[in-house]
């Protein structure tokens, strides 16, 4: 009782120490919550900040976009509305087609000479219905002139009647140039499409306008109302439909910045609207890109954190010591008591309540001395009365259907088969009535339990096989007399099928070390999981009452400590498997085994 009490007060923590780490916790979380607290603030207000600038800055990309998207507009009403311009598609013919060539190159010239005092290159390209194509750039052979009938957004600009429609942004391969496309149908006065229109800038013109606002770690994407790239730093995506633009409008909820994670990291995603182009400008940042500048607050916060910390545990260290002082004398006291001294007084001159404990410790050590003579005799007592009860355990139907047997035996002629069955009856008999001895040897048992398997052989009328083996190295080791039987009365009686004919019982007991093993195992019908647990729950007083797979356990854990016992390992119609494992003791007066054990004779 006193070693188990020792052992809970080391796995416990002084006051001493409790105080301390109840005062350290108490500093601690008062200094993260002040400067966490303080820095969150501060942060996410720099945060804003940082998010309001560069929304200034998409702001100006944005309007750099749509005055990009006005230009290319401009180009294609000039062309549209040129006054030769509808005349020269309506007579194109493959035999005038060098004619609309030069007009063609004429009229880009004189535009070229105009926007190239805006910085913006372009080219044209014609596509008629007729077959007859122009392109403004040297052409490689083979060139399809962007075979407006073949891609998606033909739809568009058909349905549109003449309309412009944007291109955001063709890939044009043969070219080599990731164009922005204002494309529209050309129709004759009756209304019938004559030909494609498409006016061409490279995106790499637009990116140059904002290229030098781009952050090191910072992705910009210009976007039009469809969620496709126009512009962007990061050239591999331009034309892609990237972004679902409702997804995106229910993230910001109508704010122009989010924190939200991006590639696994959290980042500052900026957005702004240009109602005039229809574009979206979004910007993300890495957020650790973004708060950089904080590094250097957030090194002063943490050392002064630290030190405040550090000033508070100081102090701590002294209270709890001023307060744990007259407990250690008490706790002092109670370490004499847990190493034998059950006469120790408790002398304590502190607070009161520590007076008061240091009075009710000795008033309970004096009945504790009491209650250890009480409890010496009882289990004394009870462990012999235990044993007198096993001794009249063997089943009295198993009593009765034995002689039973052997009077039949005796019947029907058989009277060797009588003869040695009721010698057999006698020494199992004689074994379990030989008095008040305690313990047994592994040999001796294992010897009664093979005439307890053959008179149940001879009963069932060897409807089951049995195995009874005992290694040599466990044969003289010490164990609680009827311990097996218990067990394998529960396996002929309950686990075995007798009407199958095949039954199958074997004990082994075996030494591994300084541990003792013995397996009862039978092939029968097995248990569940709640059928096991209900076994090794069963009470000790049962009506009528028997000592089952749980009593054992018990018996195994009284004499030789918590940590031996019982397992039982089984699954319906597999069989079951009992295994009691106990420590390997051969002397009887080891001062571990239990006090009243005396050693048998071995057999």
């Amino acid at each position: 009782m006193f070693r188990k009490l020792r052992t809970i007060n080391r796995k416990s923590i002084s006051i001493r120490s409790g105080t301390l780490a109840v005062l350290v916790c108490v500093n601690t979380v008062i200094i993260l919550l002040l400067s966490l607290g303080a820095f969150a603030f501060f942060q996410q207000g720099f945060v804003n900040e940082i998010a309001g600038a560069r929304s200034d800055v998409l702001r100006q990309i944005a309007e750099r976009a749509s005055q990009f998207k006005t230009n290319i507009y401009t180009l294609s009403n000039l062309y549209y509305n040129d006054g030769s311009f509808l005349s020269a598609v309506e007579e194109l013919e493959q035999d005038n087609e060098e004619e609309f060539v030069h007009y063609m190159d004429d009229l880009t010239e004189e535009f070229q000479a105009t926007f190239n005092q805006i910085n913006l290159q372009f080219y044209v390209v014609f596509s008629s219905e007729n077959g007859t194509n122009y392109c403004s750039l040297p052409t490689p052979q083979g060139y399809d002139y962007m075979s407006p009938k073949t891609k998606l957004w033909y739809n568009d600009i058909y349905e549109a009647k003449g309309a412009i429609m944007d291109v955001s942004s063709y890939r044009d391969d043969q070219l080599g140039i990731k164009a922005y496309t204002a494309a529209r149908t050309v129709p004759d006065a009756s209304g019938n499409i004559i030909g494609c229109l498409m006016i061409n800038a490279d995106e790499r013109q637009l990116y140059k306008t904002y290229e030098e606002v781009i952050g090191p770690q910072s992705n910009i994407y210009v976007a039009d109302s469809k969620g496709r790239i126009v512009s962007s730093n990061r050239d591999t995506l331009i034309g892609l439909s990237y972004f679902n633009m409702n997804n995106l409008e229910t993230m910001f909820a109508g704010e122009d910045h989010i924190i939200t994670k991006i590639s696994g990291k959290d980042s500052l995603f900026t957005r702004y609207y240009d109602r005039q182009s229809g574009f979206t400008v979004f910007e993300e940042i890495p957020l650790s890109t973004v708060l950089e500048p904080l590094e250097r607050i957030r090194i002063v916060v943490t050392i002064l954190a630290l030190l405040a910390l550090a000033g508070g545990t100081v102090m701590a260290w002294f209270f709890s010591g001023y307060i744990a002082a007259p407990l250690r004398k008490l706790c002092g006291d109670i370490r004499e008591v847990e190493g034998g001294q059950l006469d120790q007084e408790f002398e304590i001159n502190s607070f009161s309540e520590i007076n008061d404990l240091g009075t009710g410790m000795a008033q309970m050590l004096g009945r504790i001395r009491e209650l250890i003579e009480d409890i010496q005799k009882n289990e004394t007592e009870k462990r012999r009365l235990e044993l007198r009860w096993l001794q009249a355990e063997i089943n009295p139907h198993f009593m009765y259907n034995t002689l039973f047997s052997i009077k039949c035996a005796v019947d029907m002629g058989q009277n060797d088969e009588a003869g040695h069955m009721l010698t057999t009856f006698i020494q199992l008999l004689r074994g379990v009535l030989s008095g008040p001895v305690e313990m047994s040897t592994v040999r001796s048992q294992m010897e009664f339990i093979k005439k307890y398997v053959e008179l149940q052989r001879f009963r069932y009328n060897g409807t089951f096989d049995a195995l009874v083996e005992c290694d040599e190295r466990a044969a003289n080791c010490l164990i609680p007399k009827l311990l097996i039987q218990p067990i394998v009365e529960n396996a002929i009686v309950h686990g075995i099928d007798m009407t199958a004919q095949n039954g199958m019982i074997a004990v082994i007991a075996r030494r591994q070390e300084d541990t003792v093993y013995i397996q009862v195992e039978d092939n029968g019908v097995g248990m569940t999981e709640d059928r096991i647990r209900q076994v090794m729950n069963t009470p000790e007083n049962t009506d009528p009452p028997h000592i089952g797979v749980r009593n054992v356990h018990d018996r195994i854990r009284l004499h030789f400590g918590e940590e031996w016992g019982i397992h039982i390992e089984s699954e319906p119609g597999m069989g079951t498997q009992i295994i009691m494992r106990f420590p390997a003791r051969e002397n009887a007066s080891d001062p571990q085994n239990s006090r009243d054990t005396k050693k048998e004779k071995t057999c």
